[in-house]
Order: C-alpha cells, then sequence, then structure tokens
C-alpha cells in the first residue's frame, strides 16, 4: 500500500526558508542574527564614521555611547531624536531575532541592558559635551 506524503521534507522546508530569507535579504555570511551585533550593526550606519567600526566591534558600552553623543553633537542632532531613532532599531532588532531564532530570553534582557545603558549615558551627556567644548 503506498501512501501520498502531502508534507513536505524538513529539508525541503529548510530550503524554502534559506531560499524566502535571500529574497529578502536576509541570507549570507555577511547577515548577523545575534541581537547585540545586529543592533551595533544598525548604530554603525547610523552614524557612519571609520573609527566606529574600531569602538563598536570591541562591544564597549561607553565607547559606543560617546561615539554616538559625539555623532549627535557634530549633526546638531538632539538627543531625544537619537534615542528615538536607537529605539526603533532595538525594535527592529528584537523583530529580526525573533524571526531568525536567536532571541532567547537572556540574550533579550542583555540587549535590552545594552541599549538602556547607551540611552542613559547619552541622556546624562548633553550637559558634559556642552561644558567640556566650551572650556
Amino acid at each position: 500500500m503506498t501512501e501520498s506524503n502531502s508534507l513536505p521534507s524538513v529539508l525541503k522546508i529548510a530550503a524554502e526558508v534559506d531560499a524566502a530569507l535571500a529574497q529578502a535579504g536576509l541570507a549570507g555570511p555577511q547577515v548577523e542574527r545575534e541581537a547585540i551585533p545586529l543592533y551595533l550593526s544598525f548604530v554603525y550606519e547610523l552614524i557612519d564614521c571609520p573609527q566606529a567600526r574600531m569602538e563598536i566591534a570591541a562591544l564597549d558600552r561607553s565607547s559606543v555611547a560617546n561615539l554616538i553623543a559625539h555623532w549627535a553633537m557634530q549633526k546638531e542632532k538632539p538627543i531625544k531624536y537619537v534615542v528615538d531613532i536607537l529605539t526603533e532599531h532595538l525594535n527592529e532588532v528584537i523583530e529580526l531575532s525573533r524571526v531568525h531564532g536567536t532571541l532567547q530570553d537572556f540574550k533579550r534582557r542583555e540587549l535590552l541592558n545594552f541599549h538602556r545603558d547607551i540611552v542613559e549615558f547619552l541622556q546624562r551627556s548633553p550637559t558634559l559635551l556642552v561644558s567640556s567644548h566650551r572650556k
């Protein structure tokens, strides 16, 4: 007795998912799927400065926050505007990581803490940066 198996194989499903990701531009060796590196890649694209790549690769929160604050001052962007952009990036990273299946609870908390630390630094920095530039 031969029964027709209407369900696709696991490999066929995986191939279809890979094809869909590639078609959407979400596949390949350059695609980052981990939450914090993905968040940092958005930050790098936002500030787009040569020294940022080295600083961001180190995952040093204060260095990243300093680069963002410096960029915001150079571009004369209000900190609230920058925080809003970073929060949009955070939400996008959470969604993308969820889709990629790489967002476990502890990684999500780590990402949220990372973002919070940067935002808190930025919210404290304007007075420090203005006073240091006037000296």
